[in-house]
């Protein structure tokens, strides 16, 4: 199933609505509004991204030499290292060992990912032989405070407004804020089991799993997932046993398997069968999750006062945004997804220069090399719109093309046979999708190559 994401126009929760709902809901706010949703659904469990474009292999060889950005510039970092990092178990090492992995990439840096490395590698000296996740455990109280006394300050402001309602609404504020309270200072909470939530989730684990291309693994995520579609979409007293019983059936898959040790698999099949047994559960604050629950509570309420308590409710810290907030976030997870989400943003991907979703090509011709952050963000803009958002793109394109042509004088395009024409292709297709604003300078690229070799060369066209 396809979960929608959290926006002011479907915070309700009530899934599908009826064409007047939705004209309803849709006038209450303009899209300006949506920058601040704490929404990256589009980078879940900060995977290593973008693998398996076809055709694009020649170009995923190339990211091993740091090509730059086309939009930031950034010296991208090679999927494929981190990968082998992460399998070996690099990051789960003393946060001493991991900071001098980390230190290769200090160029990259930047944002709240620059200000957590800070922290880390000073830690480090401290507590050399703590793990990432020990570090900042340590310092999380410290940010905590600080999140909690913006979050409290809002929340004051949606009681306020929530007082002047009718009292039924008060009552169901009332039992919200309970949970939101428990959850704030990490107390258990009962939490309903949902089958949909379950499978989105298992979803989420699997594209990791496939990713990392271990077959055992793989076969052990098909039979998790075969399992869990016999789970009924809903949970009464006619349908509870059953999916206990399948729940059982995956815990023991996964006790008997190669991924016994996934923390993420584990956590998942071990808090739903708590929740299907009304086991209470210590489950984190999430922004998410609230803006839901108060949409649902005040749905049926005039579009001026629903507007004015859903606006102060979006004014909540989001972790990419807030630093505090980031901080809390991650000191919750393993030392692993910590060092994952410091390197993820400036992964190297396969950005296709002319949107695969408005029918761009899976041609060398229309691929460049962009940090995961950048494609994510850029999506399917258009690339004069990209323009004006990173005005610094022909910079940064001529500095990512300068950079092909070093790397085809060294023999780099000979060694693994790709053909230099991309480097002309590349040129042409940046000028068409600009409509003529970046007109890139190769004239090197016609210079003789600085290497010799017996092998036959594909000459550039003059």
């Amino acid at each position: 199933m396809r979960i929608t994401p959290i926006s002011l126009n479907s915070v309700n929760g009530y899934g599908a609505l009826s064409a007047a709902q939705t004209r309803q809901r849709k006038s209450r706010v303009s899209l300006d509004q949506l920058k601040n949703i704490d929404d990256l659904s589009f980078i879940p469990n900060y995977q290593i991204p973008f693998t398996s474009i076809q055709n694009s292999s020649k170009l995923r060889i190339l990211f091993k030499y740091n090509l730059p950005c086309i939009y930031s510039g950034v010296a991208m970092i090679d999927p494929k290292q981190v990968s082998r990092l992460i399998k070996s178990g690099a990051f789960e090492k003393s946060s001493k060992d991991v900071v001098e992995i980390l230190s290769r990439y200090k160029d990259c840096y930047s944002g709240m990912e620059e200000r957590v490395m800070g922290i880390i590698s000073a830690r480090s000296k401290i507590h050399p032989d703590f793990t990432v996740k020990q570090l900042l455990k340590e310092i999380e109280p410290v940010y905590r405070r600080d999140l909690r006394k913006k979050q409290s300050g809002i929340f004051h402001n949606i009681q306020l407004e929530i007082n002047k309602l009718p009292q039924q609404y008060q009552d169901k504020f009332a039992i919200l804020m309970r949970e939101t309270d428990k959850r704030l200072n990490e107390r258990p909470v009962l939490i309903p089991f949902s089958s949909y939530e379950f499978k989105y989730k298992l979803a989420k684990i699997k594209d990791n799993i496939l990713n990392e291309n271990d077959l055992k693994a793989k076969k052990v995520m098909n039979k998790l997932m075969k399992e869990s579609k016999r789970l009924a979409n809903s949970t009464n007293e006619k349908t509870i046993d059953y999916q206990i019983k399948i729940m059982g059936m995956m815990d023991w898959i996964l006790r008997k398997s190669v991924l016994k040790n996934n923390s993420e698999l584990k956590d998942l099949i071990g808090t739903s069968k708590a929740r299907l047994t009304n086991k209470e559960i210590i489950v984190p604050f999430s922004r998410k999750s609230y803006l839901y629950d108060l949409g649902r509570i005040i749905d049926d309420l005039p579009d001026d006062i629903h507007e004015k308590i859903m606006r102060e409710a979006f004014r909540l810290p989001t972790s990419n945004e807030d630093f505090s907030a980031y901080m809390v976030k991650i000191s919750g997870e393993s030392s692993e997804k910590i060092v994952s989400r410091i390197l993820w943003p400036y992964l190297a991907s396969v950005e296709h220069i002319f949107p695969k979703s408005e029918g761009g090509a899976d041609v060398m011709a229309n691929f460049a090399g962009a940090t995961t952050r950048e494609n994510s963000i850029r999506k399917s803009i258009e690339f004069t719109e990209q323009m004006k958002l990173r005005p610094n793109t022909p910079y940064y394109c001529q500095k990512y093309v300068n950079k092909l042509i070093d790397l085809y004088h060294e023999g780099v395009f000979e060694k693994y046979r790709i053909n230099p024409k991309y480097i002309e292709e590349f040129k042409d297709t940046i000028f068409n999708v600009s409509k003529g604003q970046i007109d890139l300078d190769i004239s090197k690229f016609y210079e003789p190559p600085k290497f010799l070799s017996n092998s036959p060369q594909i000459i550039p066209s003059l």
